[in-house]
This record gives C-alpha cells, sequence and structure tokens, in this order.
C-alpha cells in the first residue's frame, strides 16, 4: 500500500525554536515515543491484503502460508516503458521470496482507455515480471463486466494488467499500410539535436512498435495495429516523463494520418524511400482548417 502526507512547511523561527527544544529534551519531562506499531500480518488461517483504494486486492486462503508474513501490496516503480501495459496496474507483493503453497488470487482493477488502443479488452489478462520482461499467468481470467483481471499466483512478484497480443497472425494488405515506416531512422526537428527511432514488425506482422530515443534521455514506445474492431489503425505513444499519445485514423493516399480527436492530427508522409515527412497540426474550428505546428522528418540511417 502507498500513503500520501501533506508536508506542512515551517517559518525558520519556528522550525530554530523546535530544533532547540529537541536539543534540549524538548523543554524537559517530555514522555519518550510511543513504540512503533508492528507490521500486521498474513498466516496460516489467510486474509485479504488490499492497496489503492481497492484497485489492488491479494486474497490469500487458509494453510497457504505456513508461518505469519508481513505482506504487502505496493504500486511498483522503475517498470520499464510499455504501450501493452494498462497505466496504474502495476502493483509489487512483497515480501521477496514469499511463495504460497496453495495459490493466492490476485485481483486487479483496470481502466481500458489507459491500455492500447484498438484491442479487446477481452485480451487483457494480468502478467508477472520475469527475468525482464512480462509473461501472461497460466489460469488468468478477466471479467470484463466489473473491469477487473484476476490470476492464481504462487510468489510474491511484480504484477500488471497487460494486452496478452495478437491471437493470430496478420497478412491482409491494410496490415501492411504503415510498413513504409519500418527501420532505423534519423528524426530532424528543426535546430534541435538528431533523436532517433526504431520501428519494427512485430506480433506476427500485426503490430508496428516504435521506440524512440532523443538527446535529452526522453524515451518513447509506441505501438500501432490495424484494429479488427473499427478497421481503422490505432497507435498508443507513451514516453518517460509521463507523456501518452492514443491515435485513430487511417491511410490517406500515401500517407498516415492519425488524430487525437476533431483539433489535432499527425501526418507520416513517405516523400522518398529514405524520407518520411512528419507533420503535427491543429484545428481552431473542429477540422475545417489546420495549422501545422511541427514540421519534421525522418531520414533511414
Amino acid at each position: 500500500m502507498s500513503f500520501h502526507g501533506t508536508a506542512t512547511r515551517l517559518s525558520p523561527l519556528v522550525l530554530a525554536s523546535a530544533l532547540m527544544l529537541l536539543a534540549c529534551g524538548g523543554g524537559g519531562g517530555g514522555s519518550p515515543a510511543a513504540p512503533a506499531s508492528p507490521e500486521p500480518t498474513t498466516g496460516p488461517a489467510g486474509g485479504t491484503v488490499t492497496a489503492a483504494n481497492g484497485a489492488a486486492r491479494l486474497v490469500v486462503p487458509a494453510g497457504a502460508l505456513n508461518a505469519p508474513v508481513a505482506l504487502a501490496v505496493r504500486v511498483a516503480s522503475g517498470l520499464p516503458l510499455d504501450p501493452h501495459a494498462i497505466s496504474q496496474t502495476a502493483f509489487a507483493i512483497e515480501p521477496a521470496g514469499t511463495r504460497f503453497s496453495a495459490p493466492a488470487t490476485l485481483v486487479l482493477r483496470y481502466d481500458p482507455s489507459l491500455g492500447p488502443s484498438g484491442v479487446a479488452e477481452s485480451g487483457l489478462r494480468v502478467h508477472v515480471q520475469a527475468g525482464g520482461a512480462w509473461e501472461a499467468v497460466a489460469g488468468a481470467t478477466t471479467d470484463v463486466g466489473a473491469r477487473e483481471a484476476s490470476a492464481p499466483i504462487s510468489t510474491a512478484g511484480t504484477y500488471a494488467v497487460r494486452w496478452i497480443g495478437p491471437e493470430a497472425a496478420c497478412s491482409s494488405s491494410e496490415d501492411r499500410q504503415f510498413d513504409f515506416w519500418l527501420g532505423s531512422w534519423d528524426f530532424h526537428q528543426g535546430n534541435l539535436p538528431l533523436a532517433t527511432n526504431e520501428i519494427t514488425k512485430e506480433g506476427g506482422g500485426c503490430l508496428v512498435e516504435e521506440h524512440y530515443q532523443d538527446p535529452t534521455g526522453l524515451r518513447g514506445r509506441s505501438v500501432s495495429l490495424f484494429s479488427r474492431i473499427d478497421g481503422r489503425w490505432h497507435q498508443t505513444y507513451i514516453d518517460s516523463r509521463g507523456g501518452r499519445l492514443v491515435l485513430v485514423g487511417g491511410l490517406s493516399g500515401a500517407r498516415m494520418i492519425l488524430s487525437q480527436g476533431p483539433t489535432s492530427r499527425f501526418t507520416w508522409d513517405p516523400v522518398e524511400a529514405d524520407t518520411v515527412r512528419y507533420i503535427g497540426e491543429q484545428s481552431a474550428d473542429a477540422g475545417q482548417t489546420w495549422t501545422v505546428n511541427l514540421d519534421a522528418r525522418y531520414t533511414r540511417r
């Protein structure tokens, strides 16, 4: 669990007085500090541990633990960028090394709008971090109506809700419409230093995956796909500074045009075999007219 308190600001005079009282024993005769309360434990009788106002729930059955353990479910941090994951669903079960002799049930509540766009919600599952990669937990299920993903787990670790990925290979002409963006690129934007972008085809030919890096240290990831749900292209982008962008659209002539609602759109225009022009535009009249606010290009390395 994670708790956020509100810091109190002290004036220098008040702070100095407080420090003097501490140095002098608090003015004399102060009571000793109360001992800290012990961490709550879960033992052989089982129990439930929750976090983030119930967004994560670990149900430990009777007999799963041989002795009391100070189990905790905490918001996970420091995870790699992953546009396949549902934001705000990553939790660490601690202490590390804890094993359940009978499976515990982990239930994670999710918001599908915080995951990859254009995919079926029924394809979301609880995953576990294993060797630096995510693996779907065997036996995991998803209750789409309740928007909860559940999994039987046998060990502590880091878990999150992610899309399992395409269930079959993709070979239609629509799936190849964005292939002109595949490759290793330098990204030119005005007088800014060059950034780099690696664009690969993954998921049995279904997914266009982006790995962006600029000289300031910003890293970006996106996944683009031709959705079988609505017959349009969807791109979900996230970056290392908390940015998130969901775009939807399709091919217009040779250009890929993806929009963020009626007032913002981006265009990938393959002007040459080794050059793609990248244009960002804004509209103040719901798409009647457009103003360019970004004009950059990719050149193949």
